[in-house]
């Protein structure tokens, strides 16, 4: 009968006392899954964070719908919830384009509904809207 020490990382984990040397490896091969990553967070450290669009005033209904595409995809990808969704939606116009909604809507605009806050965008950023 054979107990093997798991020597690597110091860990001290031993097998029990086996006499088949077939079995010991086995249970030295899966204690030593635990000391490697799992694939979930191995795969997830590779993903890159997803570019928040931008977006500026006196653009064009093209580029407006480019943008809301962009954004939506953003919103989804990232998923965005609650008063985040607002946050990262007035993080997306550029300074002029936040000073002039924040101006025509009297203040802030951090506790309107993203749909409200996209209609308001869409008439400073496309021209005539």
């Amino acid at each position: 009968m054979s107990r093997i020490k798991y020597t690597i990382l110091s860990c001290g984990y031993e097998t029990e006392e086996l006499n088949d040397g077939a079995v010991i490896a086995a249970l030295l091969n899966i204690h030593a899954n635990t000391h490697t990553p799992s694939t979930a967070a191995k795969s997830s450290e590779r993903v890159e964070k997803l570019q928040r669009p931008t977006v500026s005033a006196a653009g064009s209904s093209e580029i407006w719908s480019c943008f809301i595409t962009r954004w939506e995809e953003y919103r989804d990808g990232s998923k965005l919830a609650g008063t985040d969704v607002v946050t990262q939606l007035l993080e997306c116009c550029n300074e002029d384009l936040r000073r002039d909604l924040t101006r025509t809507a009297g203040g802030s605009l951090a506790n309107k509904p993203e749909q409200e806050i996209l209609k308001a965008i869409r008439v400073l950023v496309v021209r005539g809207a």
